[in-house]
């Protein structure tokens, strides 16, 4: 049986909020999906696309620059949506083992609900961006690969599965504000305006996401400190290894460089354009938040974020 360390109050309090204002992305006051795919719109906010700051991206002429987005705004939606995907399994698994009278599990079936909405969101951008390849790109393993695993430790030791999940969520959500409806930051590198879709997507999975955040964070507060030490040591080294994964690959999710970038650049381009990313220094700020907060419950050591620090891995230019 899994024991909720999320307070009774903070549960309904969340539960309301979520019965009260859903973002269905398949109602037109939420998201006007026949808005077309041109040239006119930019389709990675500023700062945040792997190009951004490279000189491939400067030779580009406005409608290859699309393109370049396009193709790396769909590999980031079905990436992201693989992660709902996997957040969604520790869930579903949680609720086999928690009492259906407590408010957590109503709050949880809310939160299964909108991450629901957000594949099928996520997935509605892929299917309409079909000259995109995103099959044969490699990604679906990474997910099905851990998925197991988040099962498992969901109802094991549910702390390591709420690390996990602001690992994913808090970490990403630089990402979605970016997208949101701000004149200052939703615009394009070259002051392109983003696409309406990218802009209204942006605030449906921003507004839904902060109650998820909100009950993880909750979650680790209150249960951290009722671990015993060898169930604390395990979720900091699954804490540290998520954690490692991002400092070293820099990027919130992978993406890898297909054929379909050939004509606009090569590999190596494209892996020297990330070395440069405002992204990756964005990416690094808000990890380096994240790890301040889970040092403070404990969840990482202090020894592994000296070691980071020492390193330079939150050093920003």
């Amino acid at each position: 049986m899994v024991v909720v360390d999320v307070p009774a109050q903070v549960a309904e309090r969340l539960n309301t909020a979520s019965a009260k204002r859903r973002w269905y992305p398949f109602d037109t006051d939420v998201i006007d999906w026949s808005v077309p795919l041109t040239d006119e719109w930019a389709y990675m906010p500023a700062g945040q696309s792997v190009f951004s700051d490279s000189e491939l991206y400067q030779r580009l002429t406005p409608a290859q620059r699309s393109f370049v987005e396009r193709w790396e705004m769909t590999q980031l939606m079905r990436n992201v949506a693989h992660g709902e995907h996997l957040l969604n399994q520790g869930i579903l698994a949680m609720l086999w083992t928690i009492d259906p009278y407590d408010p957590s599990y109503r709050y949880l079936l809310h939160e299964v609900a909108e991450e629901c909405q957000h594949m099928a969101m996520f997935n509605h951008w892929v299917r309409i961006n079909d000259d995109i390849e995103t099959v044969s790109a490699g990604e679906n393993g990474w997910g099905k690969m851990i998925a197991d695993f988040t099962e498992d430790i969901a109802v094991r030791l549910p702390e390591a599965f709420w690390v996990n999940v602001l690992l994913f969520e808090f970490v990403g959500d630089d990402f979605n504000e970016a997208m949101k409806k701000d004149p200052d930051l939703a615009k394009g590198v070259d002051g392109r305006p983003l696409h309406p879709i990218l802009v209204s997507m942006g605030q449906a999975h921003t507004s839904e996401e902060a109650r998820h955040i909100a009950y993880a964070r909750r979650w680790l507060h209150e249960g951290m400190p009722a671990l015993d030490d060898a169930q604390v040591t395990e979720v900091q080294n699954i804490a540290e290894f998520g954690a490692q994964q991002l400092v070293d690959r820099q990027s919130f999710l992978p993406i890898r460089y297909t054929n379909q970038l050939a004509p606009y650049m090569t590999e190596e381009e494209f892996e020297a354009a990330r070395g440069v990313s405002p992204a990756r220094r964005a990416l690094m700020r808000q990890l380096k938040k994240l790890l301040d907060e889970f040092e403070s419950l404990r969840i990482v050591r202090p020894e592994a974020m000296r070691r980071w620090e020492a390193a330079g891995a939150f050093d920003h230019d």
